[in-house]
């Protein structure tokens, strides 16, 4: 049975490689990014899924934006299946060290990697409300596992993510009464703009998986910490 989602940051990466998949499964993508119209890999997608794919325009760290899209997006569903919250940023150096770490990028990372998936799990939530098995997936981080870390580094992305997964667990509790399932998922080391050339899985592979386990998460699994292909990982 096809499924309707709404995927932030579609236009590159993990976020267009797991709208590729769904499309070709006969799923309903509203692919939301800033710049649609810049998005030349989206519209030529379009072309061929012109009634699965709607692009819409959306800043995460923006209220007035996620509150525009969400209105874009109520006139052409009356729901949504999945909301996957994977547009992210990581500010680069990745490897300052403490005295070099410049508290405006911290700040941009929050807004876009902890507070942004707030901004759109809230202004979605009636959509979701109105499907039969609602859920909310955060894209997160290996980096952001405290029992995982184990070296310095990666200051605003790690923290930033790090205060995502707990986002992810309260949302998790304030809406298990609703059945709805929050989650938030580790897609691996994936070789995209944010990943680099040397990581270990091709963003198709990753895909793949990411697509086989929004389809397939239950209650069981909310508040959990997962893997790309759905298995529980270590805060």
């Amino acid at each position: 049975m096809s499924e309707t989602f709404l995927i932030t940051g579609a236009n590159r990466g993990i976020g267009l490689a797991v709208t590729k998949v769904l499309l070709s499964q006969g799923d309903k993508v509203f692919a939301a990014c800033r710049e649609p119209q810049k998005a030349e890999e989206l519209k030529a997608l379009q072309k061929s899924y012109p009634a699965a794919l709607e692009m819409v325009a959306l800043e995460v760290s923006s209220d007035s934006s996620v509150a525009q899209a969400a209105k874009t997006v109520s006139a052409k569903t009356p729901h949504l299946d999945v909301v996957f919250n994977n547009a992210g940023i990581q500010a680069q150096p990745y490897n300052a060290h403490l005295e070099q770490v410049e508290l405006s990028k911290m700040r941009d990372s929050f807004e876009v990697n902890t507070l942004g998936p707030l901004r759109v799990s809230r202004a979605f939530l009636p959509l979701l409300r109105k499907a039969s098995n609602p859920r909310i997936v955060n894209m997160t981080s290996g980096l952001a596992s405290l029992s995982g870390k184990s070296e310095g580094a990666f200051y605003p992305y790690g923290v930033s993510k790090a205060g995502l997964n707990m986002l992810t667990r309260t949302m998790a509790f304030d809406l298990q009464g609703e059945k709805i399932v929050v989650v938030c998922l580790d897609p691996g080391w994936v070789q995209t703009d944010m990943g680099g050339p040397n990581a270990p899985l091709k963003p198709e592979e990753s895909a793949g998986a990411i697509a086989r386990t929004l389809k397939g998460l239950t209650m069981k699994q909310t508040s959990l910490f997962i893997y790309n292909d759905g298995k529980p990982l270590n805060w």
